[in-house]
């Protein structure tokens, strides 16, 4: 049965370094960019975005480590139905990482079967005040899609994608596909708290 989700990504590079800060300023503002939000840096500018992210991540020491988490969030036409209500959603389900973490928004829209809106969300893993790095844990993921799905009041899919994934073959000389799949778990809402 294919059951319809909202979706909540979170995609993980295991390689980093100067060009994918670069490709991670650029990307939100691309050909398919309706909407921008920066939250301590520059969303108008990929290149002044770049030395902001690098800045501080050298400011604490943590260079050449990896810059951002990446969250992806994909609305149901339903959800979502125009590039506004995309990013007011977007910007309720980031809240609570917008005052320790530097955070670069690009809306996307691209017309799909059950989608039109989108939006990347690249937060800086540098905290602005202790400059300790942020990780994409369970902790950190769980809480975000649940977040989600209360705001919305719809269920969410989590997806955690890896991305580099590991071509490393299994005892018997094959890759193991299991050990490239996708997490996947749905978050259902909260009942909303009675008056």
């Amino acid at each position: 049965m294919d059951k319809n989700y909202d979706i909540f990504k979170v995609i993980t590079h295991t390689d980093g370094g100067e060009n994918y800060v670069e490709n991670a300023t650029k990307y939100p503002s691309n050909e398919d960019c309706v909407g921008l939000r920066g939250y301590g840096v520059d969303c108008n500018d990929p290149s002044t975005a770049k030395e902001q992210f690098m800045s501080v991540a050298k400011y604490y020491g943590n260079e050449g480590k990896n810059q951002f988490i990446h969250f992806m969030i994909s609305f149901l036409k339903e959800t979502a139905p125009d590039a506004e209500t995309g990013m007011a959603i977007t910007d309720q389900v980031i809240e609570p990482l917008k005052e320790s973490h530097m955070i670069l928004i690009g809306e996307h829209e691209k017309h799909r079967e059950k989608s039109d809106f989108h939006t990347h969300n690249f937060v800086g893993t540098t905290d602005l005040e202790t400059g300790k790095m942020l990780h994409p844990t369970n902790k950190l993921n769980y809480s975000m899609a649940q977040r989600m799905a209360d705001i919305i009041q719809k269920p969410v899919e989590l997806v955690i994608e890896k991305k580099n994934k590991p071509q490393e073959p299994a005892g018997n000389g094959e890759n193991n596909a299991e050990d490239n799949k996708d997490f996947t778990r749905i978050f259902y809402p909260h009942t909303p708290p009675k008056d």
